[in-house]
């Protein structure tokens, strides 16, 4: 029987490793800081008069997106025993840190359960329109995978920090309701980790 989101994605038992006192402790600290940045980036993203700011949805929007994504990829990969100088490597390259936070979780039925919590949401027609154009034969399930949008959020939020700095030219921006369902299920998945690990603890 599946009682958590830690379960529902068969997330690593080993995770996080080496736990000590201090170590749970500054994990559990990083998960309040990125639930932070999580509830200010879900404010913003569902405002819908926003959606209408193109300024307001390539800049603020995506930042705060990027750095929820990075800071809860960056933490899975901590618990699961990267020190501060491993994390560099990843800069802010949110993909990049996915593929290796990815060993501490089943990704199909972490996919599969973005899929199921962003069923509601509605995809743009020229993005419709484009994936029909590829050949692609189901461009509302293609839409919803949770790291084709970790590729598209680096074209701006990563170098040149287009999220950041205003350039000029055109750019294609992600869905962030779609990263934020999935930083939703990761960090749910590291608490559950920790209140086990707490317990352990206990014994």
């Amino acid at each position: 029987m599946i009682s958590s989101f830690s379960d529902a994605i068969e997330w690593d038992q080993l995770w996080p490793v080496n736990v000590s006192k201090d170590e749970e402790m500054s994990i559990e600290g990083h998960l309040a800081w990125i639930s932070a940045y999580q509830k200010a980036a879900e404010s913003i993203s569902l405002g819908n008069d926003l959606h209408f700011d193109t300024m307001t949805f390539a800049g603020p929007v995506m930042q705060l997106v990027g750095l929820t994504t990075e800071l809860t990829l960056k933490t899975v990969l901590r618990g699961g025993g990267e020190d501060e100088k491993s994390l560099r490597k990843y800069s802010h390259n949110t993909y990049q840190a996915y593929l290796s936070a990815r060993n501490h979780f089943d990704e199909v039925k972490f996919i599969d359960l973005v899929f199921s919590n962003t069923q509601h949401l509605e995809m743009p027609d020229e993005v419709r329109l484009r994936l029909a154009e590829s050949g692609e034969p189901n461009p509302r399930l293609r839409w919803r995978v949770f790291f084709d949008h970790l590729r598209i959020l680096d074209e701006t939020y990563d170098r040149p920090y287009r999220s950041r700095y205003i350039k000029p030219g055109h750019t294609v921006l992600p869905e962030p309701l779609i990263l934020l369902a999935g930083t939703k299920i990761l960090q749910t998945a590291m608490n559950d980790m920790l209140e086990r690990a707490r317990g352990l603890m206990k014994e």
